[in-house]
């Protein structure tokens, strides 16, 4: 296992996702300035929010590969271009060294360019940290389809296999019912049937938050512990980071006999 941060910023966590194309800049300052505190190696993902799947919802795209309109491509992979940006640019007033890049960079439409993805680990020991993203990204014969940040997480820690992962959301984590909010501290890859997840009114064609506990499921189930925690208290993405108790929910790796 490397010694690696792995950190996905929910797009509810960087923009307000009931308002097209706004960033949440206050949230993202607040978490450039925590992610500055750790020495660990990092790697950011981060997710669409107002930008990406505001654009997508308009041209009907989603994570199955098709023909989508063209024109629609561009918007939503522009959109997710500029919002990258706008977080890039506050980690470096931080003064991180963040490298924004498209997912295409180290994918082959949904699939995994290994050597391309270990390459995210040498330079992120190199004190650089790679901040990349879900996207529209070609498939094949004129075809495309969504690549989510979350899926992002899976196909990163599945090469990389970090020491730490976690799920920056709007919440505190998994809530065992939703009306209490009764937060599940631990849970185990089997506990993924208890959990319930709510729909959120904001159209999300990556899956909201259920596509988050799946993903986390997946990665445990590959022998990773993942922190699920709410980004806008970026002191607890920090706690996640370097190991330290903090409110939210862990999903427990899956251990060998």
């Amino acid at each position: 296992m490397q010694n690696l941060v792995l950190v996905k910023l929910g797009g509810s966590v960087v923009t307000f996702k009931d308002k097209p194309l706004t960033a949440n800049t206050e949230a993202i300052d607040r978490i450039s300035k925590s992610l500055k505190m750790l020495d660990a190696p990092v790697i950011i993902v981060h997710g669409g929010g107002s930008f990406g799947h505001y654009w997508s919802v308009q041209y009907d795209m989603h994570t199955k590969a098709s023909r989508y309109d063209a024109h629609g491509v561009s918007i939503v992979h522009e959109s997710m271009i500029a919002l990258n940006q706008v977080i890039v640019n506050s980690m470096m007033r931080s003064g991180l060294n963040p490298y924004g890049l498209q997912p295409s960079v180290f994918t082959s439409g949904q699939r995994p360019i290994t050597a391309k993805i270990r390459q995210l680990l040498s330079m992120a020991g190199s004190r650089v940290t790679p901040v990349t993203f879900g996207d529209v990204v070609y498939v094949d014969r004129a075809k495309y389809s969504i690549l989510s940040g979350d899926s992002l997480m899976t196909i990163l820690a599945k090469v990389l296999r970090p020491s730490r992962v976690i799920f920056a959301t709007n919440v505190d984590g998994i809530y065992s019912d939703l009306e209490s909010k009764s937060l599940i501290p631990r849970l185990g890859v089997a506990g993924s049937r208890s959990v319930k997840v709510s729909m959120n009114s904001v159209a999300d064609v990556t899956g909201g938050m259920k596509r988050k506990i799946t993903e986390a499921f997946k990665i445990a189930s590959l022998g990773m512990d993942v922190m699920v925690v709410n980004g806008l208290h970026p002191e607890r993405i920090v706690a996640a980071a370097t190991g330290r108790p903090t409110v939210g929910s862990m999903v427990m790796k899956r251990r060998r006999p």
